[in-house]
């Protein structure tokens, strides 16, 4: 914007003064560390939960569900650290990023479980299609929400990567003003899927025994 402005300007002579009132981090030039950064967590937790669905029969639910809960936290926390402190390229608080990135990967992982659990073979291209295709391509950290296409922008919040860009967005740049509603949104994701899973799990133990 700043460019194409620049130009008129130019061409008619004027002076442009810009005054950034919200800059990006230096190491973040173009503001797609947040991008990147879910992204990769999202990765993470897809790629968790395929070889959960692998350990079905050697581990318990609540082994694997102990499992996919203690990765995420070690995930978005060892991701915050590296993110923040060490690369120095997302500004965010250390701990609410933190909790962010790990309620990104639980929410991930419990989707494509879920997914990989009703729907058999296919669970895991779904996965793929839904958080990696879809969520990333939606979710405005590129070109920016606003300018998305009419389906895309209305989906592109309801969707783990999207909800998880605009959370860093807020907890990086605007205080973690509007970082609640995305968070309660990749809850709303892990919580729902690990409940269907469950039940499931408990539907087909109850006809195993009957």
């Amino acid at each position: 914007m700043t460019s194409l402005v620049r130009t008129y300007a130019e061409q008619s002579d004027q002076q442009l003064i810009v005054d950034d009132a919200v800059p990006l981090d230096q190491h973040d030039a173009r503001g797609l560390a947040g991008f990147y950064l879910s992204f990769g967590v999202t990765l993470a937790g897809f790629v968790l939960a395929q070889n959960v669905l692998g350990l079905t029969k050697v581990l318990r639910l609540r082994h694997r569900f102990t499992l996919i809960a203690g990765f995420s936290a070690a995930a978005g926390l060892l991701a915050a650290i590296l993110a923040g402190p060490v690369l120095g390229a997302v500004p965010a608080p250390l701990i609410p990023l933190a909790l962010v990135l790990a309620l990104l990967a639980a929410a991930a992982a419990f989707t494509t479980k879920l997914l990989g659990t009703y729907l058999g073979p296919i669970g895991v291209p779904a996965a793929t299609l839904l958080l990696l295709t879809v969520g990333n391509a939606t979710s405005g950290a590129v070109i920016g929400a606003d300018l998305l296409p009419g389906i895309a922008r209305s989906i592109s919040a309801a969707l783990p990567p999207g909800a998880a860009v605009r959370a860093i967005a807020d907890l990086s740049y605007f205080q973690g003003s509007g970082a609640i509603t995305p968070m309660i949104t990749l809850a709303t994701w892990a919580i729902s899927a690990g409940l269907l899973v469950a039940v499931r799990s408990r539907t087909r133990a109850t006809r195993a025994a009957a």
